[in-house]
């Protein structure tokens, strides 16, 4: 068998029809029928049913089928990966997402890039940063946009932008009308952590800061996701922290219940850092062009 079989295949079977198929593959429908036969003679079953109404899979049709796309889409992918090596301006561009990203960011600052550049287009992978980091090293993706700074020898990096950490409590909280606040001005307040990496990261910081203003922090972790916390912040007591451009994506019935306090220390605001990362030998070059478009999408940002 060779890919054009299994093309063939494919395209009668969304065709519904050999003729169909002949007109989608600009071909003769003599020469598809033909094709189709040997195929089934060699196989030995029939994949079609050929009826008045045009052709069917069989149940050995579809089971051939389903492999067939796997290796249709298969060899797709490895071409378009190989050709990401050539001069940078073809290929299919392996992205991965940390979780804790604000959702969109990324895809907007790169989306004039196949505009400008036809024969590139993204695959996109979302997991955690541990997963991520993995996946740089394995190959397995060409560039990953995560937090920063970044472990290890091998990976290297840019960053892209920074986004405020804030402190978010119902109205009615004492210090919900001061508009900012210390960490010390914080110890007392007990903080909700969600079930997840912005979970895990935020609890990081916030022991940190907590531990440099001379505290330890008092923390409840909720079995939701960070922004799920926020909620259960508005509803009552306590406080969750999130990155401010999270707030945007919040209903507007949680809005209005909640007052947002910027929390500063000595080195000012407190924040998250975000950037590319990449495996320094093995980029492909694709992949680095890439990389500066964001750095300069960055800038402009």
């Amino acid at each position: 068998m060779d890919l054009r079989e299994l093309l063939t295949v494919r395209i009668i079977a969304r065709a519904g029809s050999i003729h169909g198929a002949a007109r989608m593959m600009g071909g003769k429908q003599s020469a598809i029928s033909r094709s189709l036969r040997l195929l089934e003679e060699r196989l030995g079953v029939p994949l079609f049913r050929r009826t008045s109404g045009g052709t069917r899979l069989t149940q050995a049709g579809t089971a051939f089928l389903q492999e067939a796309e796997l290796l249709l889409d298969g060899a797709t992918a490895l071409y378009e990966r190989t050709r990401r090596w050539s001069h940078g301006d073809n290929g299919i561009i392996s992205v991965g997402l940390q979780g804790s990203l604000p959702p969109g960011r990324v895809s907007e600052m790169l989306e004039p890039y196949p505009v400008m550049e036809a024969g590139i287009s993204f695959a996109w992978r979302d997991a955690t940063r541990q997963d991520l980091l993995l996946a740089l090293r394995d190959g397995t993706i060409d560039l990953a946009v995560m937090t920063l700074p970044l472990p290890g020898a091998g990976v290297a990096s840019v960053p892209l932008w920074s986004d405020r950490i804030v402190a978010v409590m119902s109205v009615g909280h004492p210090v919900a009308q001061s508009g900012t606040a210390s960490w010390a001005e914080l110890h007392d307040a007990i903080f909700l952590i969600g079930k997840d990496e912005t979970g895990e990261e935020l609890l990081a910081l916030l022991t940190r800061k907590m531990r440099q203003a001379g505290f330890v922090p008092k923390t409840r972790q909720e079995a939701v996701r960070s922004l799920r916390v926020v909620a259960l912040a508005a509803n009552g007591s306590n406080i969750a922290l999130l990155p401010d451009t999270w707030l945007g994506f919040l209903p507007p019935s949680i809005r209005e219940r909640i007052a947002v306090v910027e929390v500063i220390d000595g080195d000012g605001f407190s924040h998250f850092a975000y950037g590319a990362a990449w495996q320094r030998e093995t980029c492909p070059p694709a992949a680095q062009k890439v990389i500066r478009f964001l750095e300069q999408q960055a800038a402009a940002f």
